[in-house]
C-alpha cells in the first residue's frame, strides 16, 4: 500500500506551469502538481506520498505533495467535462478538445518507443509544426517532463494533447487517434506518440509499456494516417537484450496487423522487419548528434547522454528525415 508521511515546505526551489518542486524541513525533496493540490508556499504542512523514494524507484529522489494540510480553501473546481485520474483521490476534471475531423489523412505520425526519442526527434526535426501525444502507458502529469518542458522553451513542440488518463496537455483528448485529429485541426502534420517519463519495462517480450504502440499504430492506418515507428537501437546499453536492435522492437512489429513504415539508415539491414511484414523505409538521416550538441537541450536515456550513443542516434535520424519526408 502507498506510504504517506507529514512534511513542512521550507522553500520553493523550482516551478513552472502546472509543477513546483519544493525542500522540505527535513533535507528531502518533493513536487506538488498544482491542478491537483493547489499552490504551495513556504511554511505549508503538507501531506507527501513517500512510497517511491521507499522503494529507491525512478523518480528521482522526490516525494509526491498530496495534500496541503493548513490550507482548506483550495481554487474553484473548474467546470469540466470528464475527468481523468478517475477514481483515485487526485482525479481532476477536463474540458476534452473535440477535432473537426473524421479521419486522419495527411498526418505523419511517428511512434516512439522512449520519452527520451521525443526529445531527440523533435531537435533533429527543428520544426514549428511538430505536434505530441502524450499516452497514459507512463507518467499521467505531462508537467513531470522536464524534457518536454525544455523543448517547448525551444520552440520546438509547438501544441501537446495528453491522452487516456494523461492530463496537463495544451489539449486535453479521450484517446491517441483523436489526439492526432486535435493537433491537425492546429495545423500540426508532423506528430510523435510516446509515452511520458516513467516507462515500465521487463526483461520478458511482452511486459513493457511501448508495446500499446502496436495498437496505436492499427488504428491510426486505419483512419489514414501514415505511420512509422523510430527503431529503439543502442550501442552502450548493457542489457545484451536492447544492444543493437531491441528486443522490444519485433514484439511490437509482431503485434502490429498493418503494415506499417520503419525508417533506418541507408545501407543497415532491413530483411527483420520484412520478415515481420512491415516496410523498411532507408534514408539517409539527419545528424542528431549534431544536433544535439548544438542545442542546450539535455536528453538522457539511462543515466546517460543520448548524443554518446551513435547507433540510436542513426535510427532516430533516420525517422527524422522520415518525418521530413525524405523517404520519397
Amino acid at each position: 500500500m502507498a506510504s504517506f508521511s507529514s512534511r513542512v515546505v521550507a522553500q520553493i526551489t523550482d516551478e513552472r506551469d502546472g509543477l513546483q518542486k519544493v525542500r522540505f524541513d527535513d533535507g528531502s525533496d518533493g513536487y506538488a502538481l498544482v491542478s491537483v493540490c493547489g499552490t504551495l508556499e513556504a511554511g505549508d504542512e503538507v501531506v507527501v506520498n513517500t512510497t517511491a523514494v521507499d522503494l529507491g524507484l525512478g523518480t528521482g529522489g522526490y516525494h509526491v505533495v498530496h495534500w496541503i494540510a493548513n490550507k482548506r480553501s483550495q481554487p474553484t473546481l473548474r467546470s469540466g467535462e470528464i475527468l481523468k485520474a478517475r477514481y483515485l483521490s487526485e482525479q481532476i476534471e477536463v474540458d476534452p478538445y473535440i477535432a473537426v475531423g473524421q479521419d486522419l489523412s495527411g498526418a505523419r505520425v511517428l511512434l516512439c518507443l522512449l520519452h527520451s526519442q521525443l526529445g531527440a526527434v523533435a531537435v533533429g526535426l527543428n520544426s514549428e509544426n511538430l505536434g505530441y501525444v502524450m499516452t497514459d502507458q507512463a507518467a499521467l502529469p505531462l508537467a513531470l517532463s522536464d524534457l518536454l518542458a525544455d523543448l517547448k522553451r525551444a520552440g520546438v513542440v509547438r501544441l501537446t494533447a495528453t491522452a487516456g488518463q494523461a492530463f496537463g496537455g495544451d489539449l486535453e483528448v479521450i484517446n491517441v487517434a483523436s489526439g492526432v485529429a486535435a493537433l491537425l485541426d492546429h495545423n500540426c502534420n508532423q506528430i510523435v506518440v510516446a509515452a511520458g517519463p516513467g516507462h515500465v519495462g521487463t526483461a520478458s517480450d511482452l511486459g513493457f509499456s511501448s508495446l500499446e504502440l502496436a495498437g496505436h499504430a492499427a488504428i491510426l492506418s486505419a483512419l489514414g494516417a501514415r505511420v512509422g515507428i523510430c527503431v529503439r537501437a543502442s550501442e552502450l546499453d548493457s542489457r545484451e537484450r536492447h544492444q543493437g536492435i531491441s528486443h522490444h522492437m519485433e514484439s511490437i512489429l509482431r503485434a502490429t496487423p498493418t503494415e506499417i513504415e520503419v525508417p533506418i539508415p541507408l545501407g543497415t539491414k532491413s530483411d527483420w522487419i520484412t520478415a515481420l511484414n512491415h516496410r523498411p523505409c532507408p534514408v539517409n538521416p539527419v545528424d542528431v548528434i549534431d544536433a544535439l550538441q548544438k542545442s542546450n537541450i539535455a536528453v538522457t536515456t539511462m543515466g546517460r547522454s543520448l548524443e554518446l550513443d551513435a547507433l540510436a542516434c542513426s535510427y532516430i535520424g533516420a525517422s527524422v528525415s522520415w518525418l521530413l519526408g525524405r523517404d520519397k
